[in-house]
């Protein structure tokens, strides 16, 4: 590949993600399970129009998203799959999501980000992406989804890495839904937990508790990180900070150092050099969008050291998330 054609496929690399966000919010893969369909058939079952089904579907399978057969019908492929509503690791919410016009157009004012500092979104939309999920539960319900979906492998491993016995009581400041403090109380089964978290997120995590059979050692505490956290003898934050700029990080940590129990900080930690990284694309996410960063170990190390905390050595949980346990200094 020459020079040239790399850059070229980089740029026409944006055409993707509208594709496939439109097809999982169509639900075609989900019509596909039992057999390959002609796009007329396709076209009736998710109510599209058929000439222009079939040019996205086309497109599609020219990356490898769906198979185009010899006789026109379209099927699943290994890629495809992952599109689906009800499969394991499905990746529906998060291609939905990122056809979501809020997680798309901010990137038109990325030049904005990189003169100021300041997230483009609120620019475009005057108000934080916070703000605006708040007010469209349908885009906030997407996002929680595709956050899941993202986050969700990656929960065992956390767990496993760090021995969560010497704990009574487990706070998971910002858990969602609950999932990782789900996968914590299942390491040893003396543990308690907490989930601390807006009070319009725990119907969610008191759901997934449930199903878990979980919700009778877990308390649930609405609140602001901001302000307090409710009492234990670790604090358990995951994929929260790297939300907010440094000041902001500092601020929180402050607050979880005063209880002068453990911090447990898991975070996506750029690794120095050249090579790819899910985390440096992530970062640029964080600046259009959320006004936050992705950092490397030594950024955050000093972040808690800013706070008052003394930070021990990283652990990695697997190839995106590591554990960055930390001590009242």
């Amino acid at each position: 590949m020459t020079a040239r054609q790399q850059v070229m496929g980089f740029l026409t690399g944006k055409w993707i993600p509208p594709v496939l966000a439109t097809l999982a919010e169509l639900g075609v893969a989900d019509e596909l399970v039992d057999k390959p369909l002609t796009v007329d058939e396709l076209a009736e079952r998710v109510g599209a129009q058929p000439r222009a089904l079939y040019r996205l579907l086309r497109a599609a399978a020219s990356v490898g998203v769906f198979d185009e057969e010899v006789d026109g019908r379209f099927a699943l492929t290994e890629t495809a799959a992952l599109l689906r509503s009800d499969v394991p690791g499905s990746l529906r919410a998060a291609a939905m999501m990122f056809g979501l016009e809020p997680f798309w157009t901010p990137y038109a004012q990325l030049t904005h980000s990189v003169r100021t500092g300041e997230p483009a979104f609120d620019q475009v939309y005057g108000q934080s992406i916070y703000q605006r999920l708040g007010e469209h539960p349908d885009e906030a319900r997407t996002f929680a989804a595709a956050a899941a979906a993202f986050h969700g492998r990656a929960m065992v491993p956390i767990a496993r890495s760090h021995d969560f016995s010497a704990y009574g009581v487990v706070v998971d400041v910002g858990g969602g839904s609950g999932s990782l403090l789900a996968e914590v109380l299942r390491t040893d089964p003396g543990i308690r937990g907490v989930l601390f978290e807006l009070p319009e997120v725990l119907p969610e995590a008191s759901a997934l508790l449930a199903r878990e059979g979980l919700a009778d050692r877990v308390e649930l505490v609405a609140g602001d990180f901001f302000e307090e956290v409710p009492p234990g003898d670790a604090y358990l934050i995951k994929s929260c900070l790297h939300n907010f700029a440094d000041e902001q990080v500092v601020e929180i940590l402050r607050v979880l150092a005063r209880t002068g129990a453990p911090v447990l900080i898991v975070e996506t930690m750029i690794p120095p050099g050249n090579g790819p990284h899910y985390g440096k694309f992530d970062d640029i996410e964080m600046l259009a969008i959320a006004g936050g960063a992705d950092r490397t170990e030594a950024e955050w190390a000093d972040l808690a050291r800013s706070a008052g905390l003394a930070p021990q050595q990283v652990v990695p949980c697997d190839e995106r998330f590591s554990l960055l346990p930390c001590e009242r200094i």
